[in-house]
């Protein structure tokens, strides 16, 4: 039966009150992280009032993102590490103000649930049980306030960086909080969408008279939407007050301590003492596009010299980051050619062909390091200063070596104090430094940055343009995928703009009165039933009469699904190859019973082993066949909705396994991208097993990490609030359901009677 899915308990009309703007407030609050021996947060007193608009600043690693997160009521429990003082969200404990906080994380990857754009961003309304009609003209109105142009179902695990940004940002606007908190919210856009969204974000904080706190290294683009600053330095406040007096006041200061002042830039390295030099990479009718994905660019032509800085640009998903790991040697070509020239193949050890994508793991980090977009994606060792020895020792260094190349660095980029903690525990900022370290270990000719800037305050932004000026000016050559208009002009950079990419094509509309396959229509828990209840039969018998029976009619009735054949062989493959290899199996070593056919060694052909062989054949294809034609095109979130309203199983459980499955569909790209990375990084040349067991590792790691950072932004977005959900995608119970349900019934009825009426039943006990 359909469920009404606006239908609201009185816990679920109070979350909807409108209740204004709310209030935050922190007093003598302290937080020190589990593993960290020294606290984020320190003895901190901070209120902000409802409905200000306040911009938090400070030099990376002062908590401002863990300040954002307790606010948010999502650092966890004690195991997570030991707090002390009181910190309130409208004067009570922030766990029990759900709803009343959105929060938007660095990491974008991480906050998206649902596989679908416009599901995810419905998702936090449907937690705080807003009515169905609401979230349907709040999800377009949130899409189109952060400039993401959409289809409703487009795929989140197919867009980019920024895309997922603006999407996340979209999910956090929909919920219409009382206080909005956002961590960096136009870091990876481009500077068309900074303004953008900031305007956007501003216009509806100032429309829903929504508090504000925002973290953000650059001033200037926040400083005229906010009323107030306030500047962390060591985990406490140590400036606070109107934008205008702190920046007068105070802006030299602030300046020194790495806060982005406008009117005070960084300090800019010198520009190159002489023109570039001979090419050392070149790139002709190339086209690229990223794993599993289709074609960005074509016909790129683009030589990288000597002393030279190149600056990728282009808007979000022109494929900037895709080029970047082509020129690496990471992805291969689609069309055309990427080659090193003999400046390039001069540096040992030695390679049998120009193409980088060729190259081995230790060539490859000889001759070109690179920074991903994901720092965590290259992490490969337990402390800091092992991550820095980590390229240096794939080339052969020895222990003093390593170590006098990877002291330097921890000074240059602040991370001395951070020598030996583990590399995931830094903060954003941190862990781009750490990366960015990681390619200059080994001196290599050619860098190939993804978003090196990403997270950096003005001194640290500062010490890298120096590092890759001093790069340039030795000598070698920078590739870098950016945003960052400031970092190109310190630099010198030669701009290659990427073209826009063509829109994505919008889904075409089904007429109402157009009538879609049966697959496509029926219930997922009827789809469950019809080929489960069959299957139960099966597999507690074991004669060839009911199997074949059952398959026969199964066969008979597929074609009634609508299900593409193509699709549908393509799906069976594993089961029609699987099945007569079993079969084959029990043919051979099976029971011995009646006429013996033939016999050699251990292998026996009989009466017995033939019928055990042929019933199992049955029995495998019997189960196989409708399960996946039924199932032919997944759809994990349509199954959600299903087990929710229909089964009534619990939305925390059955959500909760949704947003896993997206995560497990994400894995064979995290397997990829690991991949590449540790090829970049000089260990992709170890044994298969030895790769596979670190592959698993990471893996594993950035499983449990992802998970976690899904798990606080599931939470922010009011996961597990008590009121009643709201489904905003009915499962409605049809005739054909249940007409689908009788049929996996009638088929178990038939085969059942057939093996009875002819003798041959065969139960597997007894």
């Amino acid at each position: 039966m359909p469920i009404p899915d606006a239908r609201r308990g009185e816990a679920a009309d109070a979350a909807l009150a409108p209740h204004g703007a709310a209030s935050l407030a922190a007093r003598d609050w302290s937080f020190t992280p589990a593993g960290r021996a020294e606290p984020v947060l320190a003895g901190l007193d901070l209120t902000v009032e409802p409905g200000e608009r306040v911009l938090l600043l400070g030099a990376s690693g002062s908590g401002k993102s863990t300040l954002l997160q307790a606010f948010a009521g999502v650092l966890g429990g004690d195991d997570e590490g030991v707090r002390s003082g009181a910190l309130e969200v409208d004067g009570v404990e922030p766990g029990a103000a759900r709803g009343r906080v959105g929060l938007l994380l660095q990491d974008p990857d991480a906050q998206l649930v649902l596989a679908r754009a416009g599901d995810d961003v419905a998702f936090g309304p449907e937690n705080l049980g807003v009515p169905a009609d609401e979230i349907a003209r709040r999800v377009p109105q949130a899409l189109a306030a952060v400039g993401l142009d959409l289809p409703l179902d487009a795929d989140t695990t197919r867009l980019s960086g920024g895309q997922k940004q603006r999407l996340a940002l979209a999910g956090v606007l929909a919920l219409r909080p009382g206080a909005l908190l956002l961590d960096e919210p136009t870091a990876q856009l481009d500077p068309a969408g900074v303004r953008e969204v900031a305007a956007a974000v501003a216009a509806l904080v100032a429309d829903r008279s929504m508090t504000l706190l925002v973290v953000e290294h650059r001033v200037d683009v926040w400083a005229p939407l906010v009323d107030r600053v306030v500047v962390l330095e060591h985990g406490r406040v140590v400036a606070d007050g109107p934008v205008a007096d702190v920046l007068r006041e105070q802006g030299e200061r602030l300046a020194a301590r790495g806060v982005w002042v406008p009117g005070r830039s960084p300090e800019h390295p010198a520009p190159a003492s002489r023109e570039p030099g001979q090419v050392l990479l070149a790139a002709r009718g190339l086209a690229v596009r990223p794993a599993g994905g289709a074609v960005v660019q074509r016909g790129l032509d683009l030589d990288v010299r000597a002393g030279e800085v190149v600056a990728l640009t282009g808007v979000n998903g022109a494929g900037k980051t895709t080029l970047a790991l082509t020129l690496a040697g990471l992805l291969d070509a689609a069309e055309g050619q990427v080659t090193a020239t003999d400046a390039l193949l001069a540096v040992p050890p030695p390679v049998d062909s120009p193409a980088p994508a060729s190259w081995s793991s230790r060539a490859l980090v000889a001759r070109l390091g690179v920074v991903f977009q994901n720092p965590e994606h290259q992490f490969v060792a337990p402390t800091v200063r092992a991550e820095l020895e980590v390229g240096p020792r794939a080339l052969g260094r020895d222990d003093a070596e390593a170590r006098t190349i990877a002291e330097p660095l921890l000074d240059r980029l602040r991370l001395r104090h951070l020598t030996g903690s583990s590399p995931f525990t830094l903060s954003g900022g941190e862990q781009r430094r750490l990366s960015v370290a990681t390619a200059l270990a080994t001196a290599p000719p050619v860098l190939v940055l993804d978003e090196p800037s990403f997270g950096q305050d003005a001194r640290t932004w500062a010490e890298l343009a120096a590092l890759l000026a001093a790069h340039r000016d030795a000598g070698g050559a920078v590739v870098m995928a950016t945003h960052d208009r400031e970092l190109i002009a310190a630099l010198g950079a030669r701009e290659v703009v990427l073209p826009a990419p063509a829109p994505a094509p919008r889904a075409v509309e089904t007429p109402r009165n157009a009538r879609r396959p049966l697959v496509e229509r029926l219930n997922p828990v009827a789809a469950i039933a019809a080929s489960l209840l069959p299957a139960l039969l099966l597999i507690v018998t074991l004669d060839v009469v009911s199997a074949g029976v059952a398959l026969a009619l199964q066969l008979a009735l597929l074609p009634l699904l609508g299900v593409p054949w193509r699709l549908l062989l393509l799906r069976l493959s594993p089961v029609l190859v699987g099945a007569p290899l079993t079969a084959l199996t029990l043919l051979l070593y099976g029971e011995e019973r009646g006429r013996v056919y033939a016999e050699f060694l251990l292998v026996r052909i009989s009466d017995g082993s033939i019928e055990v062989a042929l019933a199992t054949l049955l029995r495998v294809l019997a189960i196989g066949i409708p399960a996946i034609a039924l199932f032919a095109r997944p759809d994990a979130t349509r199954l959600g909705d299903a087990l929710g309203q229909n089964l009534r199983l619990p939305a925390r459980f059955v959500l909760g396994a949704v947003a896993a499955l997206r995560l497990v569909t994400l894995l064979r790209d995290d397997a990829r991208t690991l991949e590449r990375a540790r090829r970049a990084r000089g260990t992709g040349d170890r044994g298969r097993i030895r790769r596979l067991a670190g592959l698993l590792l990471a893996l594993l790691v950035l499983s449990i990490r992802r998970g976690s950072a899904l798990a606080i932004a599931m939470e922010a977005r009011g996961f597990g609030a008590p009121v009643r959900r709201t489904w905003v995608r009915p499962s409605p119970w049809r005739g054909v359901d249940t007409a689908a349900v009788l049929v996996g019934l009638g088929i178990s009825v038939a085969a059942l009677g057939a093996a009875l009426l002819t003798g041959s039943f065969r139960a597997v006990i007894g």
